[in-house]
């Protein structure tokens, strides 16, 4: 397995409409070729942090541009650009 971490800031004052965002992108996410599982994680100060398991790191590349129009799709609720950081070896601890 893979794992892409991000970690972003969004904006403290919108934080009702990035997760609702975040509802209606689900579906878009669910069907990433070769995602295993994702999660967001925010605090009521914005700042947050996504993380996708992946199959592979081939699977992560592929999906790479369908990762960034979903990111530019939450761009009016971010005060910055997100920050992307990759791993390669990755271990279920639970389940």
């Amino acid at each position: 397995m893979y794992a892409r971490v991000t970690t972003y800031q969004g904006d403290p004052a919108r934080l009702d409409e990035t997760e609702a965002r975040i509802e209606d992108i689900k579906g878009q996410i669910k069907s990433i070729a070769g995602v295993v599982d994702a999660y967001s994680a925010w605090r009521s100060d914005g700042h947050g942090v996504t993380m996708a398991i992946y199959e592979s790191q081939e699977a992560a590349e592929a999906a790479s541009e369908q990762v960034q129009a979903i990111w530019g799709s939450m761009a009016e609720f971010l005060t910055a650009a997100p920050s992307a950081e990759a791993y390669d070896n990755v271990v279920h601890l639970t389940g």
